[in-house]
């Protein structure tokens, strides 16, 4: 079903859990991740990304890597691998229709009326080998 506006909707998450093994989802190799994209203001949205994996994670540029430098960095993110990417709700509606979703690779919808979500592929916990 293609999507024409995004009224009402806060936040766009784009899962992608392809590789995702609840087994192995912090520190084995089989992580999921995603793209959250977050309505900030004039029609434009801010993208940030995350992992189930146990290791830093770069919000800005969705790679396994301590970029954060505080007060330190050169950018306002704080970030010394940029800032965080924006896009208008027009290119997000894009992505959104030529998004092909299946069990593993999905998009959720968060109006601005959640207090919080809840998601059916939950991490378990890491066994405990005492």
């Amino acid at each position: 079903m293609e999507r024409n506006n995004l009224d009402g909707i806060e936040k766009v998450k784009f899962f992608d859990y392809s590789e995702y093994d609840s087994e192995k989802c912090n520190d084995g190799g089989c992580y999921g991740f995603w793209t959250e994209y977050i309505r900030i203001s004039d029609g434009r949205w801010e993208a940030t990304h995350g992992t189930t994996a146990d290791f830093v994670y770069c919000p800005v540029c969705g790679s396994f890597s301590d970029h954060y430098d505080g007060d330190d960095s050169v950018f306002d993110s704080g970030y010394s691998c940029g800032e965080f990417s924006t896009v208008t709700t027009e290119e997000l509606l894009k992505f959104i229709n030529e998004f092909e979703e299946t069990d593993d690779q999905y998009i959720k919808y968060i109006s601005d009326n959640t207090r919080h979500e809840t998601d059916s592929k939950v991490c378990a916990p890491v066994k405990s080998f005492n």
